[in-house]
C-alpha cells in the first residue's frame, strides 16, 4: 500500500484479500449467485445475527464483537427457526423458517 503497486487478483488471494478467483466476468457472476442461494436457503435470523457480529467488529473491534456472540447466540436459540433447523437436521429434510 505505501508503494503505490497495484495487485493483481492473485497478489489479492495470496494476501487474503480474496477468497478465490474466477477467470472471467460471467464466472464471477455465476460464482456471486452461487454462493447468494447458499446463503437464502439459511436460516434469516442467523443470516441477520452474523451480518449484525460482522458490522460490529468492522465498528467496534473484535473484542466488542465477541463479547456480545454469548447473547447473540441465547437469543437465536429461543426462536422457533433454531428448533426447526434442528428437527429439521434430525428428520433429514430442509427446514422451512419463518424467522420469529
Amino acid at each position: 500500500m505505501l508503494t503505490g503497486d497495484h495487485w493483481t487478483a492473485e497478489d489479492a488471494y495470496r494476501m487474503g484479500v480474496l477468497q478465490e478467483i474466477v477467470k472471467t466476468p460471467q464466472g464471477a457472476l455465476d460464482r456471486a449467485i452461487e454462493i447468494a442461494t447458499k446463503i437464502a436457503v439459511c436460516a434469516p435470523l442467523g443470516v441477520a445475527t452474523t451480518l449484525a457480529s460482522a458490522h460490529l467488529a468492522v465498528d467496534s473491534g473484535d473484542a466488542e464483537a465477541f463479547s456480545e456472540l454469548g447473547a447473540q447466540y441465547a437469543a437465536l436459540y429461543r426462536t422457533k427457526d433454531f428448533i426447526e433447523g434442528l428437527t429439521a437436521q434430525a428428520e433429514g429434510r430442509p427446514p422451512v423458517f419463518h424467522s420469529n
